[in-house]
């Protein structure tokens, strides 16, 4: 993935873009002329497309980088072209546009999320007013936009978009890129400027050639510069070589118009750039990547850009009204088609009776290739029927060789993506036929064509009818051609019908000794949850001054969420709470690894840190490779009444004490996934008091979610405790859970839910 350094850039662009990350809340505009692909414009329309998606991309990164609490939203119509880097996809969701959803539908669903960064790969009229109304009220926004205006101009275009003018007061950043060609390595040299250049320079950027023509000409104490100043000062020219292919051209450089929108001026359409489009080129110049002339023709060039811009749309409209056109010759034609079906239809009555009246599948296959002939004048017939979406047979040949009955093939050769609802020219060797060399197989095919047997909008079948005579059929012989397969389909799909009876029952037979088996599987699974309950302890061991409770619902009939109180002796127990990185039967076999490794260190080693890195070890040795388990384990000294505990990357434990809800500390990551030096696991204590009470609890009960997408979350959650304080710890959970069903509503239950209550006496 490209980052900033990874191309030529001016120095004095890395401050401003440290500036844009770690800047606050506001609109980030990354804008840039990038041409709507048209099929090969002149040479003199051609212009390098900006590069505009790329900074985008880049600047998104530094913005994660630079402020390391910040999750991020992107709303884009093309996931591919987000690589997300590895440490940051946590902190990034994408939202794809995606029918019936249109970018306005996913914008107002993340700003009614409040990210920290919204990120949005198209600013257009349709969400400008809201978006910025969003920055405006705090949002952090980054947004690109095609646009051929930099700087003050982008907020005037955002005006001329429909806008409100108080809205520009989310404006923040506006970042313009665009790309050019560069001077060739090979033959440039150093070319002092004409005076009529400096002239036209100091004409055109009076503040410019002040500020950074001096850093190049010393200037006189007093008047203009002095004669032979300004030979010192030298750009560069090409003059055109093998390598540019005498263009004086070679590869490009980005030239980039960084905007600050100061809050403290009401009109931000009157502040200048940071750092201006013409200085930035005015200093590649200078370095020898670009000629002074293109900092003189710049506005020419801009002109230009924007003509070509146009030039391409208006081609596209044109391209458009031709295909236009075309369709509507296309319908007339295919309403001179319609009168010859009709036509068609009043004298292939008779024939469509007798398909009907037919009932063998083989007579009346045979029937249709000898009718199809004789109706466009054909000396070779091959009918296909379709069986099944991967098998096809060939029904019946004429002219053909008569051992290609019944052969079986298959179906994508006779039902593929080419074959459509009409006929179609079709002059290679029918499928199942082999080629014959030229000569071999009496006289060359001529003319040929392809009819889709379509009954009821489905495809039954295909037939195709070739000649060695003429060298096209009438339209006339194929409007009857397609009026007789419509009939004939209808009477093939009838005929096929008992076959597929046949076949059908076959599928239920099948289908029934599957719902048997999918019956023992429910029975399997609902033995297994019986016997992962049984594991969780229902009745706690008796210390003196502590009580405990615990209630439990998997998402499905076994889930990966486990907690436990463990009597280690006479004053101490221990307590843990699990949530296992899955759900389903796989987390319940990890739920079930993990709780016996736990059971089996908490006997030998004293301190949670210890028994918690031992743990890790052996998942490590023994678990899943992609799974992993976060652990809050708890030793608790009875007399003493003091919780020594260590939390490996779960949810913190909230303690309860005189109505006050509080959040226990520690650090660490999960288990099972992570090097020991990488786990940073702490190891805290808690001295504990009469009235205590710990509520442990995994990510199930804050990630409830409510029929209309809001979660629970950890506010509420401690604002339930609290307002619980008064009930015992078995009332406390079912009171938990009870509010948890009422906001979960009829939404479907997220993730396995557990609770542990411990209460010092």
């Amino acid at each position: 993935m490209l980052k900033l350094e990874d191309f030529f850039h001016l120095p004095q662009l890395d401050t401003l873009v440290e500036h844009v990350a770690a800047d606050g809340p506001g609109l980030v505009v990354v804008a840039g002329l990038d041409p709507p692909p048209t099929p090969a414009p002149a040479a003199s329309d051609r212009f390098l497309p900006s590069g505009r998606s790329t900074i985008f991309r880049i600047l998104m990164r530094e913005i994660l980088t630079a402020r390391p609490a910040l999750h991020a939203i992107v709303v884009t119509d093309d996931k591919a072209s987000f690589q997300i880097p590895r440490q940051l996809r946590r902190r990034v969701r994408l939202l794809q546009v995606q029918p019936p959803n249109t970018y306005a539908d996913l914008v107002t669903n993340a700003v009614g999320r409040w990210p920290g960064l919204l990120v949005i790969d198209r600013l257009c009229a349709e969400i400008a007013t809201q978006v910025l109304e969003a920055a405006r009220q705090g949002l952090c926004v980054l947004a690109q936009f095609d646009t051929v205006f930099r700087g003050a101009g982008v907020a005037s275009h955002l005006l001329d978009l429909g806008v409100p003018r108080k809205h520009l007061g989310g404006l923040a950043w506006v970042v313009t890129v665009q790309r050019t060609a560069a001077l060739c390595p090979h033959c440039k040299q150093p070319a002092p400027p004409a005076s009529a250049q400096l002239d036209a320079l100091r004409r055109r950027y009076p503040d410019l050639a002040g500020r950074v023509l001096g850093q190049f000409l010393e200037p006189a104490a007093e008047g203009p510069p002095a004669s032979g100043q300004e030979e010192a000062l030298t750009f560069f020219r090409a003059t055109g070589c093998a390598h540019c292919h005498g263009t004086g051209r070679h590869g490009d450089v980005a030239a980039f118009d960084v905007f600050r929108a100061d809050p403290a001026i009401p009109n931000p359409l009157e502040q200048p750039s940071l750092l201006s489009l013409e200085e930035y080129i005015l200093r590649l110049a200078a370095l020898g990547h670009l000629p002074l002339d293109d900092l003189i023709g710049l506005e020419t060039d801009q002109v230009r850009r924007t003509y070509s811009l146009l030039t391409a749309r208006e081609q596209t409209l044109a391209d458009a009204s031709a295909a236009l056109q075309r369709k509507l010759a296309e319908l007339e034609a295919a309403n001179r088609v319609l009168q010859h079906r009709t036509e068609a239809l009043i004298s292939l009555q008779d024939i469509s009776q007798s398909l009907i009246t037919t009932a063998s599948l083989d007579d009346l296959a045979a029937r249709v290739c000898r009718r199809a002939r004789d109706l466009c004048g054909a000396e070779r017939a091959i009918l296909y029927f379709l069986h099944s979406p991967e098998r096809a047979e060939v029904l019946a040949v004429g002219g053909w060789d008569p051992a290609l009955a019944h052969q079986q093939l298959d179906a994508a050769l006779v039902s593929g993506a080419d074959v459509g609802a009409e006929p179609t020219p079709f002059i290679q060797w029918p499928p199942g036929v082999r080629p014959s060399p030229p000569g071999a197989g009496g006289a060359p095919l001529r003319a040929g064509l392809r009819v889709p047997l379509i009954a009821q909008q489905e495809q039954v079948g295909l037939m195709i009818v070739h000649t060695t005579r003429k060298s096209r059929f009438a339209p006339g012989e194929v409007a009857m051609l397609q009026a007789f397969a419509n009939q004939a389909a209808l009477a093939i799909q009838r005929a096929g019908l008992i076959e597929q009876l046949r076949a059908k029952i076959a599928q239920l037979e099948a289908a029934q000794a599957e719902l048997a088996k999918k019956e023992r599987m429910e029975r399997e699974l609902e033995l297994a949850r019986q016997v992962q309950q049984s594991v969780l302890p229902r009745i706690f061991p008796l210390v003196p001054g502590y009580t405990f409770a615990a209630r439990n619902e998997p998402a499905r009939r076994v889930g990966g969420d486990f907690y436990d109180v463990i009597l280690l002796d006479a004053d101490r127990f221990g307590m843990v709470v699990a949530d296992v990185s899955d759900k389903g039967m796989p987390a319940a076999l990890y739920m079930a690894l993990t709780r016996s490794l736990l059971l089996a260190e908490a006997r030998h080693e004293r301190s949670p840190l210890a028994v918690l890195t031992n743990v890790n070890r052996l998942l490590r040795e023994l678990g899943e490779a992609d799974m992993f388990v976060t652990v809050f384990y708890g030793v608790v000294e009875g007399a003493a009444r003091r919780l020594t505990f260590t939390r490996a990357g779960h949810d913190r434990p909230l303690l309860l004490r005189e109505g006050i809800v509080q959040e226990l500390g520690g650090q660490g990551a999960c288990l099972g996934f992570l090097e020991q030096d990488e786990l940073n696991l702490s190891e805290e204590q808690v001295a504990l008091a009469p009235g205590d009470r710990l509520v442990l609890y995994t990510d199930g009960l804050t990630d409830v979610l409510a029929p209309d997408n809001r979660s629970f979350g950890l506010g509420r959650l401690k604002a339930l405790v609290g307002s619980k304080a008064d009930l015992s710890p078995d009332e406390l959970c079912a009171a938990t859970f009870a509010e948890l069903a009422a906001y979960q509503g009829t939404a479907e239950q997220y993730d396995d839910m557990t609770m542990l209550v411990v209460e010092v006496k």
